[in-house]
């Protein structure tokens, strides 16, 4: 990752105030570049900004398209909205840039591309058309942004997706490395047809597909301290409650290896979650799962995956023996 720096978020939740620094991440791929802005490097939505990169800049090459775009994703992490899309070209003395602007809780590759098919076939018309529009941001105050109106986008949006864009999807697309992770053998995943496919990568190549889901939240590697470099142990939220673990019990050849996946888990009562689960591996296949939510006390679940069992709330399971032990 390249280009990252930080700016200031201060914003009020009823009457606390809670301090929290957005972050801007950067990359390009060819003639697009990508913008993200986050709130914490464990949501799954930075890496998804640049999947989608990758597959806009494919689309780009199969329209013989050059000019620069850009695609900003802002992720709504603390409210669930209705995605905002936005799509704007702006006439500059090199040439245009046709600006795409998504503001939501989950993206959507498939909407994004459509509506980057649409600015390139008809880079005139949305010229033309676009207008100034300003609003009220809930931090921020009055914003005004230039963009087609919402009518015009939601008519290109639920259109029938075209040979083109369904042809650019079924590119595999892996998720990009995070520099700052230094495990070498792990669970892995690529996107291809809207759909992410979990596999186990090791360093000789990678596994079978273990898991296809239609969305990840969070993507968690655990590395117990006898691995080292090696995760065994993946904690995938498919949604903010729900979650799969996935556990490989042999390092030897893949034709050997013995996986084992988790039922579809629910934590219960996570309403207003904002921060990622804190994920941490106990001995082996044993997980602690932390959730933060404002105006409650911290709560901690524990998974075992030897009988694929989840306890709700570990502090209250220990209290119940603490009683018993007076």
């Amino acid at each position: 990752m390249k280009g990252c720096f930080v700016l200031i978020l201060l914003f009020c939740v009823m009457k606390p105030v809670w301090g929290h620094s957005d972050v801007i991440m950067t990359n390009k791929y060819g003639n697009v570049e990508v913008w993200c802005q986050f709130g914490f490097n464990r949501h799954e939505e930075r890496f998804k900004a640049l999947i989608i990169g990758q597959l806009v800049e494919i689309l780009s090459r199969e329209m013989d398209y050059r000019q620069p775009i850009v695609l900003s994703f802002k992720h709504s992490y603390v409210d669930d909205i209705v995605p905002r899309y936005k799509l704007q070209c702006r006439r500059g003395s090199t040439g245009d840039t046709l600006l795409f602007n998504l503001e939501a809780k989950t993206y959507n590759a498939t909407k994004t591309l459509q509506l980057i098919e649409h600015g390139i076939k008809n880079k005139e018309s949305v010229f033309r058309e676009q207008r100034d529009t300003t609003f009220e941001t809930r931090y921020w105050g009055p914003h005004t942004e230039t963009s087609l109106d919402r009518a015009k986008i939601d008519k290109v949006l639920n259109r029938k997706v075209s040979f083109l864009v369904n042809k650019v999807l079924a590119n595999k697309i892996y998720r990009p490395k995070d520099n700052h992770d230094k495990i070498s053998e792990r669970f892995m995943y690529y996107y291809q047809n809207n759909k992410y496919h979990i596999f186990y990568k090791k360093w000789d190549g990678c596994g079978r597909v273990l898991l296809e889901l239609d969305n990840i939240y969070q993507f968690g590697q655990l590395v117990y301290p006898a691995f080292v470099l090696s995760s065994r142990c993946g904690v995938i939220f498919d949604t903010d409650s729900t979650f799969y673990v996935l556990t490989r019990d042999n390092m030897s050849k893949e034709e050997d290896a013995r996986y084992f996946i988790s039922k579809r888990h629910t934590v219960t009562g996570v309403k207003d979650v904002y921060e990622p689960f804190h994920l941490v591996e106990i001995g082996e296949r044993n997980v602690i799962i932390g959730v933060r939510q404002f105006f409650k006390p911290e709560r901690n679940l524990l998974y075992r995956a030897k009988d694929d069992y989840l306890i709700q709330n570990l502090d209250t399971f220990v209290d119940k023996f603490k009683e018993v032990d007076k």
